[in-house]
């Protein structure tokens, strides 16, 4: 790999630091005005890092590396900087609280449809799915950070403060759990109409749409995900089951709305008891990009960290198992349309994907794709992998990323302004309200990285790897040069992009930054192995094993000589071949080679000693 995702993390923090403390204190908000998701996402960029990859820790004052220091120098010492992370999510949890609790709208984030059109003040205030699946991710991290920076802290007062903060953070975590049970939704789809058309249209890949073999099979692969369905007892409307049941011929598509769906019921568990739970007006129709948004934060939410470093209440443990069906069957779902058929053609190799509301754009090709991996790191079939990488290659040509522009090329679109959808339901207190994204490439790297982690060929990986590579450059070209490196300036690399501000968008900074924590998540896991390697390593251990002891039946047993000492080393040498022989075969073989010229040139100095003799 040729991205140095260290590098990278430390130029990011740098001029984090700077933008952040211009003035000395956190400075919030940038590009757009603070909000939920924005400020969320600027705490993200310092501290996702600090709590995904080894060698980034910030919460242990005294441990923090001399480079990490040099970056983050604005905010001060190495005792201010987990101060400084402190004050920061007091200030976030405050500021999206109010006397019912917390508060997740998309504010400065929603636009409308209309060019022209003014968002209402009442619009602002919805409560959007992205706040929620971020809230996950940032609630965890900060959570896991307080209680290791507690450990090192003696004051009482300190203490009792990060007791304090960690309270309001499980508070607001509650409520973001609460909130993606009501965005999660089942839409059943009626007969012959255009949403069911798109999907068998989707699906068939060269069978005739509509046939009977091709809708009996269809349903019978999304069968297990329908008799899973009435287990969600809690969120949804009863109408949704009852329709399941009485027309088993009807196709259906489950994940996340926008936000909490028009039809929601409340939470009924004690976790939720107190917690606000606002009237949805989302349209009960999932969205591929709410969806998969969702997923990610639900991920860490699933994490291993998490369960190791017990993040979650008790009470938050109902909330967490009804998550993870919901959670299960979106990833079963889509998985399932995405690779549906026996074909050589699958569904998800039909760039662009075409979701049932009509809308079709590579980016929901990401998006499936994206799916696709999560499940394959389920255990999944890791069939689709030679496919997926195919597609991720032809998205990295369709999105500009590995090719350039030509002139009027609407690729750039992707990137600027971006992929509009249109949050539907929103219109119900002022214009129809839409919801944008400029992150293709960081999805592309993100994916291929995805993918990478799960592959078992060293083909497809160093393919995959050579997309994250392009992609990396790709994102490295778009920072502001002046005055602070961060994102986003597209225009450096298309020219016909608007020119964009100097001041940060935290939303595309965090999208790099994750890249580049998944990056150094791929490169800190161990080389890939075939079974090939292992063998030949394991015959070369053997035979050094053999000379080994027949050197101990010849070899004087002074323990201070020369050679008794020759034969402990290779003995050690051995015993740690034997210990990495499963994850890294190369280097076990290559101890077992120098084990093996080691003995023979004892043989070797024995037998020109008898020889002189």
């Amino acid at each position: 790999m040729r991205t140095n995702p260290r590098q990278h993390i430390l130029d990011t923090w740098r001029a984090f630091a700077r933008a952040t403390f211009s003035s000395g204190e956190w400075a919030w908000g940038g590009r757009y005005a603070s909000n939920s998701i924005s400020d969320a996402e600027q705490i993200l960029v310092l501290l996702y890092p600090a709590t995904e990859v080894p060698g980034f820790r910030l919460d242990r004052p005294d441990a923090i590396e001399d480079d990490m220091l040099a970056a983050l120098k604005p905010m001060g010492s190495g005792l201010d900087i987990p101060m400084r992370v402190l004050e920061a999510l007091e200030t976030y949890v405050a500021r999206y609280t109010d006397d019912e609790g917390p508060t997740f709208s998309g504010g400065s984030y929603l636009l409308t449809e209309e060019p022209g059109a003014e968002v209402k003040p009442e619009q602002l205030d919805y409560d959007v799915t992205e706040s929620y699946s971020i809230s996950v991710t940032l609630c965890l991290s900060a959570k896991g950070f307080l209680r290791e920076f507690q450990r090192t802290v003696e004051r009482r007062d300190l203490q009792s403060r990060i007791d304090t903060a960690v309270l309001a953070i499980d508070a607001r975590l509650t409520a973001a759990m609460v909130g993606l049970l009501r965005s999660f939704v089942v839409n059943v789809l009626d007969p012959e109409s255009t949403a069911e058309a798109i999907l068998l249209r989707t699906v068939s890949q060269g069978r005739l749409v509509g046939s009977r073999t091709l809708t009996q099979d269809l349903r019978e692969q999304l069968q297990p995900v329908r008799d899973k369905l009435p287990e969600l007892t809690f969120g949804l409307p009863a109408e949704n089951e009852r329709m399941l049941r009485d027309y088993p011929e009807r196709f259906f598509e489950c994940g996340w709305a926008w936000g909490v769906a028009e039809d929601a019921t409340d939470i009924e568990l004690p976790a939720a008891e107190g917690v606000k739970q606002p009237h949805g007006v989302a349209e009960s129709r999932p969205v591929l990009h709410f969806t998969v948004n969702a997923l990610d934060g639900l991920t860490d939410l699933f994490s291993v960290r998490t369960t190791r470093q017990g993040l979650l209440t008790s009470e938050q443990q109902s909330l967490r198992e009804a998550l993870s069906l919901r959670w299960g069957l979106a990833l079963q779902y889509w998985a399932t349309v995405a690779t549906f058929g026996s074909g050589p053609r699958w569904p998800i190799e039909d760039v662009p994907w075409q979701s049932t509301d009509g809308q079709s754009s590579p980016y929901f090709t990401e998006l499936v794709l994206s799916i696709v991996a999560q499940s394959q790191q389920g255990g999944g079939n890791t069939g689709t992998i030679g496919k997926s990488v195919a597609v991720l290659e032809e998205l990295g040509q369709r999105g500009l990323v590995s090719r350039r522009a030509a002139e009027d090329d609407r690729g750039v679109l992707l990137h600027e302004p971006g992929v509009l959808m249109p949050l539907r339901g929103s219109d119900k207190e002022g214009p129809a309200l839409a919801w944008s994204y400029n992150g293709f490439a960081a999805t592309l790297g993100k994916t291929a990285l995805r993918v990478a982690k799960v592959s078992t060929s060293r083909r497809n990986r160093a393919r995959l790897i050579e997309i994250t590579d392009a992609v990396v450059e790709h994102l490295l070209a778009r920072r502001h040069q002046q005055p602070d490196g961060l994102w986003d300036h597209p225009a450096n690399v298309y020219p016909s992009a608007a020119t964009a501000p100097a001041t940060p968008a935290w939303d595309m900074t965090e999208r790099a930054i994750e890249v580049f924590v998944a990056a150094a998540t791929l490169i800190s896991a161990p080389p890939l192995a075939d079974q090939g390697q292992v063998d030949e390593a394991n015959a070369k251990i053997a035979e050094a094993r053999h000379v080994l002891d027949q050197e101990r039946l010849t070899t004087p047993t002074a323990g201070g000589s020369q050679e008794q000492k020759l034969l402990r080393e290779a003995e050690q040498s051995l015993n740690r071949a034997d210990r990495l022989i499963a994850e890294r075969p190369a280097t076990a073989s290559a101890l077992a080679d120098k084990v093996l010229r080691d003995l023979d040139q004892l043989a070797f100095a024995r037998q020109a000693a008898s020889r002189s003799a």
